[in-house]
């Protein structure tokens, strides 16, 4: 890879929320290529991250969702974002996991999965009861992508 090629960016093609498939032609390679990781959520929130572009100065929040859609979906994030950010006041477009997935569903259709009964699906499934213990079976279904009966089925599987 030339200078030019390593300072290059991104930033510009993407819109202030976008979303980019991992793996594949290696989009994912080069959009992230030039954003360095500023601070992670952390805690139980582990697919959120502040980025901050190496090349242009553009923050993104990312939501890393690699359970169901295999993607990352990029916020555009102010100076003024930031600053809360940096004090552990994130804005609430991925706080919780069923939002990320929501953001999902604008970009995309979920994953289909070989086996209906993955770990991924069934973690998923909990994560989301867990946030909100009165998220509908149907609202479930609809997020992972998956039918009523499946849903039901991940629920009563043990994690």
């Amino acid at each position: 890879m030339n200078q030019a090629e390593q300072t290059s960016c991104y930033c510009a093609d993407l819109t202030n929320l976008a979303a980019v498939p991992m793996g594949g032609d290696g989009r994912d390679e080069r959009v992230l290529a030039t954003l360095e990781n500023v601070c992670d959520h952390g805690g139980d929130l582990w697919w959120l991250y502040l980025s901050k572009c190496s090349a242009c100065g553009q923050a993104w929040m990312i939501a890393q969702e690699e359970r169901i859609f295999d993607e990352y979906f990029l916020r555009r994030v102010t100076d003024d974002e930031v600053a809360s950010i940096r004090q552990n006041r994130w804005p609430d477009d991925f706080i919780l996991y069923e939002s990320v997935l929501k953001t999902g569903h604008l970009f995309a259709s979920p994953c289909i999965f070989l086996d209906s009964m993955s770990s991924s699906l069934i973690w998923s499934a909990h994560d989301l009861r867990q946030a909100r213990p009165d998220i509908s079976l149907e609202e479930i279904a609809h997020l992972l992508g998956v039918t009523l009966a499946n849903a039901r089925r991940l629920l009563k599987a043990k994690r």
